[in-house]
């Protein structure tokens, strides 16, 4: 029985075909997510920003009574952050001369002595140098030498000269007084006698007189080896600075730690290139060491609690490491100025018992405790004041001058004013931004501010 060709056929589908996605939908799609996104970030930067008037937060010196009772003896008067540092500064340890560094023997965080060697360069130009110094010291001591040889050689020469000179003379004068008494004696002597004693005579003067000009020139040549003697021995000083020189530079070639202490940062590895004339600063460092005896605490003070730090105040210091120790510090230096953005004045507190395990920029909290003479030396406490105009149902809108954006704050005004301002006793700091007569705006709104001076 053969299968008919019915049986073959494929069966139709009784479904429709599905219908294919539109190409144009998908990049549509994506740069609609982009637009909304778009407008997510900057629409308020699209939008125009209201124009405000702001002010900056003052501050006065509040009530002595308040003050002597913050700044009583052993009370904490204010606690602040800082960071670990060395005291007074760390100590770099540095390559005095160009080279590359052969090998490191110290690593980050190891104990050192003063005099240990750190690093070395690579010293085999300086000892050619050095070798190259004493062959030139030593050639120019040899020279010297025998120029003084020289000296005395022509000192015997001129002693000869000067016994020749003698004998010349001697014989001159014999030669003269022979012709002196011939000379007129015609008729008893023939004339080639007398012509003979006159030459004679003539012959031995002018022996006498190269005598005496060898010893001139012999005179001169031995002061002329003198001056060159003394110019030798000029240059022999020279050469011998520049074998000292050379000592130096292969001296240095080895660096020692400056201190006793610990090693706080390595800037050196084998084959690393050291330039002492560079403009970056750590060109030609091998180490940064400190003395783990002598810390110190980087504080950032707040500008509301500056005027209660002075020098020689006390302080404790508690530190993430170990939070149940407490170190005792003393306020050592004030910097200068203070810092605009953070709006704070930095203080430097020793620590006066410091323990091993205390590293540099470690994060530590720092106590700062009244003593008998704030008492007498501050008026009172920081009193903060806003223009009045800024308060609006117990809040004021703060600006933020670097971003532009305004957020509510919640604030305590007090009943005491002052030419217009109101003294706020919470909730605002001093050198804020407060928005004046402020209407219509949104938390974290834009502005567009103009600082009112007061």
């Amino acid at each position: 029985m053969t299968p008919s060709l019915d049986s073959l056929t494929r069966p139709e589908s009784g479904g429709t075909p599905a219908r294919r996605m539109p190409a144009w939908l998908i990049p549509s799609g994506i740069a609609l997510g982009f637009a909304v996104l778009f407008l997510a970030l900057f629409r308020d930067r699209l939008l125009p920003a209201p124009d405000v008037k702001t002010a900056v937060v003052l501050t006065t010196t509040g009530d002595a009574k308040n003050a002597s009772a913050s700044a009583s003896p052993g009370n904490m008067l204010f606690q602040a952050s800082g960071w670990i540092e060395a005291d007074p500064l760390p100590v770099k340890a540095t390559a005095l001369i160009d080279g590359v560094v052969d090998k490191v023997m110290v690593l980050e965080g190891q104990l050192v002595k003063e005099g240990d060697p750190l690093a070395t360069l690579i010293d085999a130009d300086a000892k050619l140098a050095l070798a190259a110094a004493e062959r030139q010291h030593a050639a120019m001591v040899s020279e010297c030498e025998a120029h003084q040889a020289s000296i005395e050689t022509l000192k015997k020469k001129l002693e000869g000269a000067a016994t020749r000179i003698t004998a010349a003379r001697s014989s001159e004068d014999e030669a003269e007084d022979r012709y002196s008494r011939i000379k007129n004696l015609k008729s008893a002597i023939s004339e080639s006698d007398i012509v003979s004693a006159r030459l004679r005579y003539e012959r031995e003067r002018s022996l006498h007189l190269a005598a005496q000009a060898e010893a001139a020139e012999l005179e001169a040549e031995i002061n002329r080896v003198n001056l060159e003697t003394k110019a030798k021995g000029d240059g022999i000083d020279g050469a011998w600075v520049a074998v000292q020189k050379a000592k130096l530079t292969l001296e240095r070639t080895k660096i020692p730690s400056p201190i006793s202490g610990r090693v706080l940062r390595l800037n050196a590895a084998p084959g690393q290139k050291k330039m002492l004339q560079m403009d970056e600063a750590e060109s030609s460092t091998i180490a940064t060491l400190y003395d783990p005896a002598k810390l110190q605490v980087r504080v950032d003070v707040p500008l509301a609690d500056a005027a209660n730090l002075s020098v020689g105040q006390k302080a404790k210091i508690r530190c993430g490491l170990l939070p149940d120790k407490i170190f005792e510090g003393e306020v050592t230096r004030i910097t200068g100025e203070a810092d605009l953005q953070r709006n704070t004045l930095q203080a430097k507190v020793r620590i006066l018992d410091p323990i091993d395990q205390l590293r540099p920029e470690m994060l530590c909290r720092v106590e700062f405790m009244g003593n008998a003479s704030m008492l007498t030396q501050a008026g009172g406490a920081l009193a903060t004041w806003i223009p009045q105009e800024a308060v609006a149902d117990g809040a004021a809108w703060v600006c933020d001058p670097e971003s532009k954006r305004v957020s509510k704050r919640s604030i305590q005004a007090s009943n005491e004013t002052r030419e217009g301002m109101v003294r706020i006793s919470e909730g605002l700091k001093p050198g804020e931004h407060v928005v004046l007569s402020p209407q219509g705006l949104d938390e974290g709104q834009r502005v567009n501010p103009s600082l009112v001076t007061q």
